[in-house]
């Protein structure tokens, strides 16, 4: 891809979370998000057509490195937790916003989701037990649900006792799974 389409995404995708502090994705307008990008809006209309696609390209990217960080890797999950960690601390303000805001919920939910399907996508073969879903389904809910937890209790638990747990619970609710 091209180095100023990458920037140009970067920069919105930057934008969008800086706005998301203070409005919900639905109220965003493109005119505020090409002011707070420094872009124009025929810039961002090369790229998007509407705002929560920018969202929808962040879930795309978080994706393809949870796949990427899977990849053959089976028995070596602790990447799937440094990877993890690694794209959301990456936007670590808004991230935590949107875990701690009940009206950004729905995009919480959307990070779930997206979380499960590539943990089902990657780890999962066609004979694959039917209580192997619901075990993903709970690692991918709970992985989330970790950081919404320490973001409300961070005086609490340590960031390196949560990457800690957090590679612990992998650990063994992979161990679940179906062989």
């Amino acid at each position: 891809m091209d180095q100023r389409v990458i920037k140009t995404k970067q920069a919105l995708t930057t934008a969008l979370f800086s706005l998301l502090q203070t409005q919900t994705i639905d109220t965003i307008t493109v005119t505020a998000l090409c002011r707070t990008a420094n872009i124009n809006r025929r810039t961002f209309y090369i790229h998007y057509d509407h705002v929560s696609d920018i969202f929808e390209d962040y879930q795309l990217q978080l994706a393809d490195q949870v796949a990427n960080s899977l990849a053959g890797e089976r028995h070596h999950l602790n990447n799937l937790v440094q990877t993890f960690d690694k794209i959301l601390m990456a936007n670590f303000d808004s991230f935590k916003y949107l875990c701690l805001n009940r009206q950004q919920h729905h995009l919480v939910e959307d990070l779930q989701q997206m979380l499960f399907d590539t943990l089902c996508d990657t780890l999962l073969t066609a004979q694959a037990a039917p209580t192997d879903r619901l075990i993903l389904s709970a690692l991918a809910s709970g992985l989330i649900n970790t950081y919404v937890y320490w973001f409300s209790h961070d005086d609490q638990i340590t960031y390196d006792a949560l990457t800690e747990t957090n590679q612990q619970l992998v650990k063994t609710q992979v161990a679940l799974l179906t062989k």
